[in-house]
């Protein structure tokens, strides 16, 4: 793994796990008035990184938050027929605290909730349930049912209702724009070291127990090419060697017996 590539994401402070918002917060709510960050967050690669530094240098004392809803939409509309996410809510929620946001906006995404035009998305969702201060999100963002709204529509809306918007440029690696898709196409080939690359730090994933108390990759995330990779337990040090199979189960060869190892683990790279 390079030298400047950690399996853990840097720490600021004692990480403290974000709120889980799903609806309205009250006019005195401490969380009304936040900086949000707009997008899907499968994984949080250095795209996605690069926005959330954005909205703490504008949050000057405010809450600094994620949208990111729930189900996937790729899932609610069906788009995939195969396990294909990087992070499941409870990875997505233990990552985010390493970087300081201070709630996840996660509404559900059905379908009222995607029949919303661009219009009502912002009045109801922007305005009236979360009192927004301000929204980021990359340029090609888009919201609303059939994703007829784009950032400048958006830039409109908020000018005339006071919040401010701001548009991040992408972050390329190699001269490509990182996104979820290039990350999970990197771990589905096998290339654990290039998708942390891409992320800047390990990818983060959740395990379940078996019927026969084995362990496996959470049913919803994409499955690496089989083989043995490295791997730490969150919130252990010790680099251990793991096999993935090609059905995501998850076998650990260190001398942890299960028992004791932890549901969350840190993958950083593949054994040569």
């Amino acid at each position: 793994m390079p030298a400047n590539i950690s399996a853990y994401p840097p720490l600021r402070g004692m990480p403290q796990l974000p709120e889980v918002v799903e609806g309205y917060l009250e006019p005195r709510h401490p969380l009304r008035g936040a900086v949000l960050v707009l997008g899907n967050f499968d994984g949080f690669h250095l795209g996605h990184q690069a926005l959330t530094r954005i909205a703490h240098q504008l949050a000057a004392g405010r809450p600094v938050s994620v949208m990111s809803c729930e189900p996937h939409p790729r899932s609610f509309f069906g788009k995939e027929t195969a396990p294909f996410r990087l992070a499941t809510p409870a990875t997505k929620r233990l990552q985010l605290s390493y970087y300081g946001v201070d709630f996840i906006y996660s509404p559900r995404f059905d379908q009222a909730f995607s029949g919303l035009s661009p219009l009502e998305f912002v009045d109801r969702v922007l305005v009236e349930a979360l009192g927004v201060h301000h929204v980021i999100a990359g340029p090609d963002f888009r919201f609303g049912n059939r994703r007829a709204g784009d950032m400048a529509l958006l830039s409109e809306l908020g000018g005339t209702r006071g919040f401010g918007v701001s548009i991040a440029p992408d972050v390329t690696h190699a001269g490509v724009r990182i996104s979820s898709t290039l990350v999970r196409a990197a771990i589905e080939a096998g290339d654990l070291l290039g998708a942390t690359q891409l992320m800047g730090h390990g990818w983060l994933v959740e395990t379940e127990r078996t019927d026969k108390g084995g362990l496996r990759l959470h049913p919803t995330l994409c499955i690496p090419r089989a083989g043995h990779y490295f791997g730490r337990t969150e919130g252990r040090s010790e680099p251990m060697r793991m096999e993935i199979a090609v059905d995501g189960a998850f076998r650990p060869l260190g001398p942890h017996p299960l028992s004791v190892l932890h549901d969350m683990w840190w993958l950083q790279g593949q054994v040569s």
